[in-house]
């Protein structure tokens, strides 16, 4: 891994994101977060397989980048009725909802949002609630995310 590069980052006020628990299982996601200082987890479908591992999620605020149409895709799911998110939701863990690479994948987040999500088994406030952990994790300055956050809570 290149621990190096991701602490040089992190010490030049860079926030950390890695791609983890896609092809590999839960312990490539303890790796991201322990020795790459992971605040975000692309993907992390395989979270879900170590109970230790949503509840350290949950507790330390780490989020998970939920790419419901390319996970699906490229077989890390076999279907979107299978996908993660909402179990990660319901147990509290910071997961959103996103696109991966919309080129590749042929989708936008609309789609994500309108047909993926709801085929995932994620209700109406699910959905919302996903869209305040995006927010929550954005990298953005405080007031910046607490106005968007209002702005959806209020629907």
């Amino acid at each position: 891994m290149f621990r190096n590069h991701f602490n040089q980052a992190r010490d030049a006020g860079w926030h950390i994101t890695v791609h983890a628990g896609e092809a590999a299982g839960p312990e490539s996601i303890w790796q991201a977060i322990r020795e790459l200082g992971a605040e975000r987890i692309g993907h992390g479908v395989k979270a879900v397989e170590d109970p230790a591992l949503m509840d350290y999620l949950a507790e330390h605020r780490i989020g998970i980048e939920s790419c419901l149409t390319s996970n699906v895709q490229t077989s890390t799911v076999a279907s979107l009725a299978q996908h993660p998110l909402k179990q990660f939701l319901e147990h509290g863990v910071l997961a959103s909802l996103n696109t991966d690479d919309p080129a590749v994948q042929g989708v936008d987040i609309i789609h994500e949002y309108t047909v993926a999500a709801p085929a995932a088994g994620l209700s109406r406030e699910q959905i919302r609630q996903a869209q305040i952990n995006g927010l929550t994790l954005a990298f953005l300055g405080e007031q910046e995310k607490a106005a968007l956050i209002q702005r959806v809570a209020k629907g």
